[in-house]
């Protein structure tokens, strides 16, 4: 094989996952603009991306600070999309920062949560 054809197959792969990657952001990016009209909407993560993996929490929080909705974006392939969390919905922001594990709820999860709660937090004392 020659090196211009070895370069043009690593160029053509990094485009194609590119692509994908893209895809992938914006219809995680489509499922949390959903989330607005429920409330205040914060995205965290959470996770090694070799070691474990990354998991992205989106969620939504009314004005009492109770989450109305919440997403998950985990997995190992751009082919991964969001899913509903239904571990959040009706937990109050204190409960979900406390240090006490989450049940239904990855390591990941639970971090990537709690650091969306803080966001959500200091935006509105920012305000």
């Amino acid at each position: 094989m020659t090196p211009f054809l070895l370069i043009t197959a690593v160029v053509a792969g990094s485009l194609v996952q590119a692509y994908f990657t893209y895809r992938q952001s914006m219809a995680f990016n489509k499922q949390v603009m959903a989330l607005r009209n429920q409330g205040t909407v914060s995205v965290g993560v959470a996770g090694k991306r070799y070691r474990g993996g990354r998991a992205y929490v989106a969620i939504a929080i009314d004005e009492r600070g109770i989450v109305r909705d919440a997403l998950t974006l985990t997995g190992w392939t751009t082919f991964s999309r969001g899913k509903r969390l239904d571990g959040l919905v009706g937990l109050k922001t204190n409960r979900i920062v406390a240090t006490k594990p989450l049940p239904g709820l990855k390591k990941q999860q639970q971090e990537a949560a709690r650091q969306a709660v803080g966001f959500a937090r200091s935006r509105v004392a920012a305000a």
